[in-house]
């Protein structure tokens, strides 16, 4: 008997099936599958990823398929493999370019789908894809044409991706194809081992939801070690806890109890173990938020109140708490992985990421947006007290940029994996690390070089001014691993823009400083600082006045990214 082939959609009529309703359906068949070919081609492409219509499309010899190789564990094969380099019409092109691939059968779920291309057996993502034409095809965008390519549906993860959901928070759209355990926050435990608050109703198609239970203020806090102390409020606490992991849409629950007592440790250690055995009978699950184990001189570790031995063993997996420092982040997780490792099973751990960046201040360490971030190092002023007239030279500078008092510019931190920049400020120098795709890939690489179970971000909800980043954690999901990336030298260099009169920049500022001689004409002018942090740009722009009467203050403009 002959194995069928990812594509073999052949239903076996029963013996007792009348034949000749066997030939109509044939022949329906056959029918239909002609109208299919003769309307949608198998591929098409539309160069340059314009709207328009195709300017080479691929069918029979020109781009025709070959026989699909086989896919890895955890995907299915929804396309023949097509060949789109050899496209006629498409020689000498650049992308990036709209690719349209046919389905060899019509779907309705959009999850998970993606361009992919076999290079020397071996599968590679190409990027994202979306359904089009009723479920018939699919649309991708690619930056260049490779030598065949294929739509593919992840049908498992190689790790796990969670996401926590604040309360009153819409999940972010692009999360809901990658994340698949969500923990809705706004639940915390209360002093009579009850469980107070409410987390949002959620249902997403094909992820599991396991509220959280956070014990953040110092009375919640105090409510759990209060329960810990008390078997009677310690069973009442296990009952509540199973209530919320019964709930309707519920798969389980996460339960985030910083600072227990040092006192309460094996009495934790045995609370997770009967939460985690009822659950269990009740096919729940259970992951528990532990922080950091401390490190005490050279050889000696301090895990606090957490056993994490125990609690590994017990949990359905573990989150693990980050050195919140950037500038520190990468040596201690490293030390902090390495004392774990023999100890736990760490496929049963992730490591808890943020998409948020940092500055480091005289009285601590703060978070800000990327998109904050990108304004601090985009600010810019006027140093001309003059009045401005009509060829006068008007000098401006990136205050936080300018290497000439103080500032470093922004560039690559080689021990935070991060684009960064310092600048003078009130209280001393101020350092700002920037969270984008290229520092995430290095913490991603972190969790599969120690071989994690995966990551938990401590923040999906929709944000505008968070990096976008899902499309790499969607590589990463599906393979288990990343490329690395370091920006070279001129995207992170400033540009200076105007929209008349000159501009000329003295070398020695790094792009940090630029003099603007106003045109000859009276007018309302702009100068711009265009900043990148080596994904996107933000541009800070100053509108200035130039007449033959008196100078208006000049004003900046609202940041536009």
């Amino acid at each position: 008997m002959s194995e069928q082939g990812p594509f073999d959609r052949i239903v076996e009529s029963s013996a007792t099936h009348d034949r000749s309703a066997r030939v109509i359906l044939i022949g329906l068949g056959v029918l239909g599958l002609l109208l299919l070919v003769l309307v949608l081609p198998p591929l098409s492409l539309l160069g340059g990823g314009s709207d328009g219509e195709p300017t080479g499309s691929a069918a029979g010899g020109t781009a025709g398929g070959s026989v699909l190789p086989r896919v890895p564990a955890g995907f299915e094969a929804l396309s023949i493999l097509m060949k789109p380099a050899e496209s006629k019409g498409m020689e000498g092109t650049e992308g990036p370019y709209a690719l349209e691939l046919s389905l060899v059968a019509p779907i309705s779920d959009s999850r998970n789908l993606g361009l992919y291309t076999n290079r020397d057996g071996r599968w590679e993502r190409l990027a994202g894809a979306q359904l089009v034409r009723n479920g018939t095809a699919v649309r991708g965008q690619i930056d260049r044409l490779p030598a065949n390519v294929a739509v593919l549906r992840r049908t498992s993860a190689a790790v796990r991706i969670n996401g926590s959901l604040p309360a009153g928070s819409d999940l972010e759209p692009a999360t809901q194809e990658v994340v698949r355990i969500i923990n809705p926050t706004g639940l915390s435990p209360s002093a009579d081992g009850g469980v107070s608050g409410s987390v949002a109703d959620l249902s997403p198609a094909g992820t599991s939801v396991m509220p959280t239970v956070r014990a953040a203020s110092q009375a919640e806090i105090d409510a759990v070690n209060a329960i810990l102390a008390s078997p009677a409020l310690t069973e009442t606490h296990v009952v509540s806890l199973e209530q919320v992991a019964l709930a309707a849409g519920s798969t389980g629950v996460d339960i985030d109890y910083a600072d227990v007592e040092l006192a309460r440790r094996a009495d934790f250690t045995a609370f997770v173990a009967t939460l985690a055995e009822r659950l269990h009978q009740s096919s729940r699950s259970l992951s528990v938020t532990l922080p950091m184990p401390i490190r005490e001189g050279s050889a000696s570790w301090d895990t606090e109140a957490y056993d994490w031995e125990e609690i590994v063993q017990a949990a359905d997996f573990v989150k693990l708490a980050p050195e919140p420092d950037p500038s520190l982040y990468f040596a201690a997780m490293e030390e902090v992985l390495a004392f774990l490792k023999p100890k736990v099973d760490l496929g049963k751990v992730s490591l808890v990421l943020s998409r948020q960046s940092h500055e480091k201040r005289s009285d601590g360490l703060g978070s800000l947006s990327l998109h904050e971030g990108l304004a601090i190092a985009s600010e810019v002023e006027v140093r001309t007290t003059s009045r401005i007239v009509p060829q006068v030279k008007v000098s401006i500078v990136g205050r936080n940029i300018l290497q000439g008092e103080g500032a470093t510019g922004l560039r690559w931190d080689e021990e935070a994996h991060a684009v960064a920049f310092a600048y003078p400020g009130r209280g001393g120098l101020r350092t700002v690390w920037l969270e984008n795709s290229l520092s995430l890939a290095f913490k991603l690489d972190l969790a599969d070089r120690f071989g994690l179970g995966g990551v938990a971000f401590d923040d999906v909800s929709a944000d505008s001014e968070a990096p976008d980043f899902w499309e790499l954690v969607t590589a990463y999901a599906e393979t288990g691993r990343v490329a690395l990336v370091r920006p070279n030298g001129p995207l992170l260099r400033p540009v200076w823009l105007s929209q008349a009169g000159e501009l000329a920049i003295n070398p020695a500022d790094e792009q940090g400083a630029v003099i603007w001689t106003a045109p000859a004409q009276a007018g309302v002018y702009d100068v711009s600082l265009i900043v990148s942090d080596g994904v996107i740009r933000a541009t800070q722009k100053l509108i200035l006045e130039v007449n033959e009467g008196e100078t208006t203050l000049p004003a900046l403009a609202p940041l536009s990214p």
